[in-house]
């Protein structure tokens, strides 16, 4: 039974694990990237249960016609510091409300299955990721999405194709000693304020 969030003409989303395929389709689930492969694995292995746990919300983004597993992606509450001083009494800093966008990948077998379809990524994250992230922001303060993307200058660009950001390196480096999650060690920070 399929349970979409939203639809495009294309694609569409629903959460992990409210479409029949989902178990089999994950297990599936590969990347073009090398150094993606975390990508693949957090999918197979770490989705569901971070799920339950209410630490990450994974969707699933299917093809309208085929229901094939085209990509996923997840979504957590998360905040920046900035301003922080350090002083006797201790640490004191300004926070900025937003949503990370964890994971975010592509299915190459879906990819290597309709080589003629451009865009994909781009057309997820205007459709469905970035809709998800704006009916959040109606019942909670969401000022910016946030990514620590894998340190690839394909990638990092493609993400400033989407409108993210980077911070100059002084800035960079700083937010990395306060904020770099453990599984994002050689990764970049980049963000985007939500309209």
């Amino acid at each position: 039974m399929r349970k979409e969030i939203l639809q495009n003409e294309l694609f569409y989303c629903s959460h992990l694990g409210d479409t029949e395929n989902d178990e089999n389709d994950i297990m599936l689930f590969s990347v073009k990237v090398k150094n993606g492969d975390g990508l693949a694995e957090y999918l197979r292995y770490l989705a569901f249960p971070e799920e339950e746990a209410g630490i990450m919300r994974t969707y699933l983004v299917r093809d309208v016609f085929s229901s094939e597993l085209v990509a996923y992606f997840s979504l957590k509450a998360g905040l920046i510091s900035i301003n922080e001083i350090h002083t006797e009494e201790g640490v004191t800093f300004d926070t900025i409300p937003g949503v990370e966008l964890a994971n975010f990948a592509i299915n190459e077998i879906y990819h290597k299955t309709h080589p003629d379809l451009k865009g994909i990524g781009l057309i997820i994250f205007n459709d469905f990721i970035v809709p998800i992230i704006q009916n959040a922001a109606e019942s909670i303060a969401v000022k910016i999405i946030y990514i620590f993307a894998l340190p690839s200058e394909r990638l990092i660009k493609r993400y400033r194709d989407y409108g993210f950001l980077r911070l100059d390196s002084a800035s960079e480096d700083e937010l990395h000693k306060r904020l770099k999650p453990n599984y994002d060690e050689n990764c970049i920070f980049m963000f985007q304020q939500l309209n």
